[in-house]
């Protein structure tokens, strides 16, 4: 008795396992999603800004290269590869001058202490998977492969259904969970900006946030989606082998 119980303890312990590697493989993944549109999607600003005539939005009359301009510098300066904003600058009515205001310069540091943490996290959910996949395997060796797949299948169902309620929630009041968002990451009220202001509102509209967060999920989705695949994939060929040893066939 005392034997099995040990036996199940283990197996608990290993599936455990399983199940956090799912979640730091889909937390690797949203931080990757979230990268890809900020960064590495061509045009992908421009477009934005084009679709919703964002120059239109800024106080006085603003190119649509200077809004993208000052775009990149920020999201540059969010990743650390920009030590400032301070020489920024951006032609409106005809004039050329710092774009960013103190005020503005101040909540894009938080930003920047944000977007570098997502990036470390990203480190330490790629270590923690490596090492939990090393720690199952040692003890699982050939099931491996099936005991991950569960375990990603698993987690996958809860960070849906989580996304889920999210996505309900941003369909009924997309300001709400904007707000709300900016309450949970920020100990400071610096995010709250002023159109007549402040023109880093006027660039960064809600309409490009919501579309932003749609591009993100999306692309989280299909990659979750792959993985899913795979898992199945891998699932069936496990019950299939199996049936295959129980009958006796080779």
């Amino acid at each position: 008795m005392y034997h099995m119980k040990k036996i199940h303890e283990s197996t608990l312990t290993h599936r455990i396992a399983a199940f956090i590697c799912g979640l730091c493989l889909l937390l690797i993944l949203l931080i990757t999603s979230f990268q890809a549109v900020c960064y590495w999607i061509p045009d992908w600003w421009r477009n934005e800004y084009a679709k919703y005539d964002t120059p239109s939005n800024v106080r006085g009359e603003m190119s649509l290269d200077d809004a993208v301009h000052v775009t990149e510098d920020m999201l540059e300066y969010c990743i650390g590869r920009l030590d400032t904003l301070d020489d920024t600058e951006a032609t409106i009515d005809g004039v050329t001058k710092p774009f960013f205001t103190d005020r503005e310069k101040s909540h894009l540091a938080d930003c920047r202490v944000l977007f570098r943490k997502g990036l470390r996290a990203r480190v330490i959910a790629c270590l923690l998977l490596a090492a939990f996949v090393i720690y199952i395997y040692t003890h699982n060796g050939k099931n491996t492969p099936s005991l991950l797949a569960k375990g990603y299948l698993k987690s996958l169902v809860f960070i849906v259904m989580i996304a889920a309620v999210i996505a309900v929630l941003c369909v009924i009041d997309f300001t709400m969970v904007f707000t709300e968002f900016h309450h949970i990451f920020f100990d400071n009220d610096l995010w709250i900006l002023y159109p007549d202001k402040d023109q880093l509102i006027n660039i960064m509209q809600e309409d490009v946030f919501s579309d932003a967060a749609m591009w993100i999920a999306g692309i989280w989705l299909a990659a979750a989606a792959l993985f899913a695949a795979v898992s199945a994939v891998i699932l069936r060929r496990g019950r299939t082998a199996a049936y295959s040893v129980n009958s006796g066939v080779e």
